[in-house]
């Protein structure tokens, strides 16, 4: 199906013009810079009634989640898309706000910033994945309604916001980090937001004491964390980053919260697969590695199990990731390992074996 690009304005507009009912999505992290009060103004004034809905709730403790309440009134719901948390009381919620209103039939629409989890919702209200997901502004599949029960229909073209400050961009992962020159003021913004809402937050989480929020301070986090660039100076992007996606990921947060893990367990243990790669010539070209695991029969039964794991070969480490639903997963899964392990990738590539996923990257130690 051919995927098109529709202007933002029309989106929104539709939605306020055809929904009864507007999901206003935001991050329960950050709601007030997930907020945009213009439009806001503008569904209010069409007369059209908002719900506030409040995702990734799972990262943020329940007293704090009570006070955005307070803020945005009785019509907020809390929701984990990711968890399917919540989208029973939204789903609730929804129908007591259209026979409020005095209408037995219904339509939904959804609005938000990228990345707040606007397609997830759709997804996790309907039980199945309808919706693209994606953080491209104005992504669609065309104008579709989702039918949520027998009475009410659900926009599937998410009304997605255009950040115009970059570095909210860059925050929020609407812009990918790999892309982005430099990180370093979208970093040092979220630690002033979090040490302005809590002084201990930052200094608790990297170990490290400071006076003011600024570039000594990402000095201190990445000479803390190893990040040393040939010649003994800290690479401040390589730790910006870091900041960046430990923030995206909810392990730096604005509270401290003990998170739960969730997930499927993985096993380390590549070495039915390393079998297979003894004396291979190419084995410094990820994906030559993979070109040459397709054809061997006994990988391509699907395993039970992911798998992440690495060995050194030779001067180099090879870090294959076997068994993911996706192959971004896999290339995720490598990369926060990468992180773990100080490894500096120099090769990678995705692929499939059998109905295995399997993503391969070869790296170095850093110096």
């Amino acid at each position: 199906m051919r995927i098109k690009k529709v202007p933002v304005k029309k989106i929104v507009n539709k939605i306020i013009n055809e929904c009864d009912i507007i999901l206003f999505v935001l991050d329960a992290r950050d709601p007030e810079l997930t907020r945009n009060k213009e439009l806001e103004k503008r569904i209010l004034n069409s007369g059209k009634k908002i719900i506030y809905v409040l995702n990734k709730a799972d990262l943020v403790p329940k007293e704090i989640l009570e006070r955005w309440k307070r803020v945005f009134g009785e019509n907020t719901v809390f929701v984990s898309a990711k968890q399917r948390l919540g989208t029973r009381i939204l789903r609730d919620k929804i129908k007591k706000l259209l026979k409020e209103m005095g209408k037995k039939e219904g339509k939904v629409g959804v609005v938000g910033y990228p990345n707040v989890g606007k397609s997830s919702i759709i997804n996790a209200l309907t039980g199945s994945r309808k919706a693209l997901t994606g953080s491209i502004a104005g992504l669609t599949k065309g104008e579709q309604w989702i039918r949520l029960t027998r009475n009410i229909r659900l926009l599937d073209t998410p009304g997605i916001l255009e950040m115009k400050d970059e570095d909210d961009l860059i925050i929020s992962g609407a812009l990918r980090l790999e892309k982005v020159d430099n990180p370093i003021p979208a970093a040092l913004k979220i630690l002033k937001r979090i040490d302005n809402f809590d002084k201990s937050i930052v200094k608790d989480y990297f170990k490290v004491d400071y006076d003011k929020i600024d570039e000594k301070l990402l000095e201190k986090i990445g000479e803390k964390r190893g990040y040393i660039k040939k010649g003994g100076d800290v690479d401040l992007i390589r730790t910006s980053k870091a900041i960046i996606k430990e923030y995206q990921d909810g392990k730096l947060n604005y509270y401290k919260v003990n998170l739960k893990k969730y997930g499927q367990e993985r096993s380390n243990d590549i070495s039915f697969i390393m079998e297979y790669l003894k004396d291979f010539p190419f084995i410094e070209d990820a994906k030559m590695v993979i070109t040459h695991l397709k054809d061997i029969e006994e990988l391509k039964k699907k395993i039970k199990k992911p798998i992440l794991g690495y060995e050194k070969v030779n001067d180099n480490v090879i870090i294959i990731s076997f068994g993911e639903k996706t192959k971004d997963a896999g290339r995720k899964k490598i990369e926060k390992l990468c992180e773990t392990e100080n490894l500096e990738k120099i090769s990678e590539f995705g692929g499939k074996v059998g109905k295995n996923n399997i993503y391969v990257a070869i790296a170095k130690k850093r110096l």
